[in-house]
């Protein structure tokens, strides 16, 4: 059978060279492991790190390459990117909280050995140095993010600032115990004997893929993304790719300053505590070189890029802000799973992307309603599982070999991912049990008011409803409800199609969002204002 894999971003990357179906149509990677901060977590390393493309001398240090960079991107040049490994700063957070069975003895030690340095720096009024050194300790636990059960230097902080940037490490125990070490300065000699930095077991890549989407975007021609953005409610600057990315650029600047200056001043002293580790680590070159994503991921990316630039040039709390972009990259890769799965199947039927998802109240939601989104979720999954079956992504001498790889692809990176991320996100419940269903919650509304609308604008709530159901294929009511039901090969439903009709205007009046004129017109707002732009911002 003729295989036709999918074209890469950057070209001529070698698809093949993966054998997994799900990484050969995703891209390299999205995967059940990376929690939803993680791939928040990921994403913004690449962006706040030193960057470079290939072998191109010249460094890049704002969020995203320069647009002639991008547009100029040789042939099968990876991004290159350095983050800042902070061992120090993860293990004076998190080792005391960690699994007392992952704390090593040189851990405990040097752990020990940070306090007491800690504590005769430390200068108060008053005799309580131990207790500025212990609320230190705590304040920084309080930022984390992911790995509760993992070993201490493979947990993550929560990015509320930027030097709280740091990739995973892992703490290789199978090699110390056939390699014991005896001291701090030992493991650190041998630091890629006794730490990995490129297992990629829970910052996977997924936060990789995601930005190689948005860089994918500005490499298309610009007349067929106007063409694409046509059928979406865009303005005109966000239509035209060099102003999309200036004011991304702008955006993505913006989301660390002055708030975060005293907490950047902390973990730079604790860091410099132990200027011979941080030394040691640098000056080992350590650079994370990302893969590939779809080429044909551009129009989600697209979509992504626009967004992105909307929620980050709104006045919003710093935390809240990068609390919504937790969401935002989290639907992205729902988004993308599917998308990609209409192109590989060819099944195009009703939003801007081809799926629908039908969502439901989180509660009093009819029994109709609720059996609707129920078979939908169903359709959603199977069209993911169908898409890994469909133009020969699979290799396999044999049938037995073939089944064992699409388990594999199912499990972890396949319709099984989809269903976990939605579970974590929250917008598919139960976590547990039968039943399962799309839900809205308020934190999802909030995300949508935010980045289907511009700051400051307003759109009558049928045009909001359209906005969901093009950007995110989201069947509400109506004709999009209809169209969802179809795309699921359910008939119609009269009992499903209104008994339910007013429930996302009382969440939308709730939440202040809505404002009826009359008995038949009502408007959505999004009551935020812009910080800044490059460019106008207008409809």
């Amino acid at each position: 059978m003729q295989k036709s894999l999918p074209a890469p971003f950057p070209r001529g990357m070698n698809v093949s060279r993966d054998s997994n179906p799900a990484i050969r149509l995703f891209g390299k990677r999205f995967i059940v492991d990376q929690t939803v901060p993680e791939f928040l977590v990921e994403f913004l390393l690449v962006v706040q790190s030193e960057k470079r493309i290939g072998d191109m001398y010249k460094r890049i240090v704002s969020p995203l390459p320069s647009f002639e960079q991008i547009r100029n991107w040789p042939d099968s040049a990876r991004l290159v990117y350095r983050p800042e490994v902070k061992l120090n700063l993860k293990l004076f957070s998190f080792l005391s909280s960690s699994r007392i069975d992952s704390r090593h003895e040189i851990h405990r030690e040097q752990y020990e050995w940070i306090w007491r340095e800690l504590k005769s720096r430390t200068h108060t009024t008053r005799d309580d140095t131990e207790d500025v050194v212990e609320w230190l300790e705590e304040l920084l636990r309080a930022f984390r993010g992911a790995g509760f059960n993992r070993t201490w230097c493979a947990q993550s902080f929560f990015p509320v600032a930027s030097s709280l940037l740091s990739p995973e490490v892992m703490w290789n125990e199978t090699v110390v115990k056939r390699k014991p070490v005896h001291t701090w300065r030992d493991s650190l000699e041998g630091f890629s004997t006794y730490y990995s930095l490129f297992r990629y077991n829970f910052l996977a890549r997924g936060g990789e893929v995601l930005y190689l989407q948005l860089c994918n975007v500005f490499t298309q021609e610009q007349n067929e993304v106007y063409e694409f953005a046509r059928h979406f409610r865009m303005s005109e600057d966000e239509k035209n790719l060099e102003m999309l990315h200036s004011d991304l650029q702008v955006g993505l600047s913006s989301l660390y300053g002055q708030q975060d200056e005293v907490l950047n001043k902390l973990v730079d002293f604790i860091e410099s505590i132990d200027p011979d580790t941080v030394e040691s680590i640098s000056n080992r070159s350590l650079e994370f070189a990302c893969e590939w994503c779809p080429a044909d991921s551009w129009k989600e990316g697209y979509l992504f890029a626009v967004e992105l630039k909307r929620l980050t040039l709104t006045a919003l709390d710093p935390v809240e802000k990068l609390e919504l972009l937790t969401t935002g990259c989290a639907l992205q890769v729902l988004r993308s799973l599917c998308a990609q799965s209409v192109r590989n199947t060819r099944i195009h039927v009703g939003a801007g992307l081809g799926y629908s998802w039908i969502f439901t109240p989180t509660s009093n939601a009819s029994r109709h309603l609720q059996l609707t989104s129920q078979r939908n979720l169903q359709a959603v999954l199977g069209l993911i599982q169908q898409a890994l079956r469909t133009g020969g992504l699979v290799d396999g001498e044999n049938q037995e070999e073939h089944d064992k790889i699409l388990k594999a692809a199912d499990d972890k990176y396949g319709y099984k991912l989809f269903r976990a991320l939605g579970k974590k996100l929250g917008i598919i419940v139960p976590y547990q049990g039968p039943g399962a269903r799309f839900v809205m919650t308020d934190g999802l509304l909030r995300y949508f008011i935010l980045t289907l609308l511009e700051p400051g604008h307003s759109c009558s709530y049928e045009d909001f409803l359209d906005r969901l159901y093009d950007n995110y294929g989201i069947a509400i009511e109506g004709e999009h409800l209809r169209d969802g039901m179809k795309w699921t090969n359910l008939p119609p439903n009269l009992s499903t199609e209104y008994d339910d009709s007013s429930w996302l205007r009382e969440m939308l009046r709730a939440g202040g969002f809505l404002t009826e004129l009359s008995d038949g017109y009502s408007i959505v707002t999004n009551t935020f204002e812009m910080v800044q732009t490059r460019g106008s911002i207008g409809q």
